[in-house]
């Protein structure tokens, strides 16, 4: 029997899963829709935390003020001994630490599960989920994260679930803005962005990932596409049209690691002015 507190959109899909895969899942959530919606997934509702007298309790919230008030002495009281507290939320790394600590002190086991993927996601139930905490609850916690991911990922001690979480959002945000650009700069061209979009699938963009995270992390520069290269490209774009804020960043930063020396060199080279950013 598993309680799941938190019953939107996210929580409530995930909430789903876990009775499709056979287990008993009491719920908790203060929206009459939500618990609604719930209910007619199968799952069973209760009144407060203090109705979770459970081994197992999970919970996907909107932020930090909601986690908090959750996770308190009422509820860390109803819990069975022992219970295993599976937090989904992104929320402030060192609070998360912090109730981990408090859960413990309680005699139960906390672990942050921040998950990567949106509703659509959780609904199909392909999220991918990165873990914080101790390996023996990890492994426990794993055939409960089965039903509603893909992937479950251990990255180490609390709080390590949601630095790579809040880490994977700003990329996100950062491929989300350069693709703003790129479709505004396909408007003023005057070309079909429905074209444009189903090329750029065919192309390196999309694999991104594979051609170049893991040849950056290892610092290995061998050249596929050079800095040089990637510069006389970029001349000829600005020649067009100026670039957005996303673009004139990204141009600057290649345009200071060419003028360090590292023109023959791929263009994963990047890394090395950032890391150079970080230590001044």
């Amino acid at each position: 029997m598993i309680g799941f507190i938190g019953l939107g959109r996210m929580g409530g899909a995930m909430a789903a899963h876990l009775v499709a895969a056979g287990h008993q899942v009491l719920g908790l959530d203060p929206s009459p829709g939500a618990r609604d919606a719930a209910r007619e997934r199968g799952v069973e509702l209760v009144g407060s935390v203090s109705d979770l007298r459970l081994p197992v309790v999970m919970s996907s919230l909107p932020g930090d003020a909601e986690v908090e008030a959750v996770y308190s002495d009422d509820l860390f009281r109803a819990l069975e001994s022992g219970a295993l507290c599976l937090d989904l939320s992104t929320i402030d790394v060192g609070l998360s630490q912090r109730i981990a600590g408090e859960a413990a002190g309680a005699g139960h086991r906390f672990l942050d599960c921040p998950v990567s993927g949106t509703s659509v996601h959780a609904r199909a139930g392909t999220l991918a989920v990165m873990v914080g905490g101790e390996a023996g609850a990890v492994e426990e916690a794993r055939p409960y994260l089965d039903a509603f991911s893909t992937s479950v990922h251990h990255l180490g001690p609390n709080g390590s679930g949601l630095e790579m979480k809040l880490i994977t959002n700003r990329l996100l945000n950062a491929h989300v803005v350069a693709i703003a650009e790129a479709i505004l700069e396909m408007e003023k061209a005057g070309l079909d962005t429905t074209s444009c979009i189903d090329l750029l699938r065919q192309g390196a963009v999309p694999r991104l990932l594979d051609y170049k995270a893991g040849s950056m992390a290892a610092r290995d520069y061998s050249p596929l596409f050079t800095v040089d290269l990637m510069a006389k490209d970029l001349g000829l774009a600005d020649a067009r049209r100026p670039p957005g804020p996303v673009g004139t960043v990204a141009a600057a930063i290649l345009r200071q690691v060419r003028d360090e020396g590292w023109g023959a060199d791929d263009i994963g080279a990047v890394i090395e002015v950032l890391a150079e950013a970080k230590t001044k």
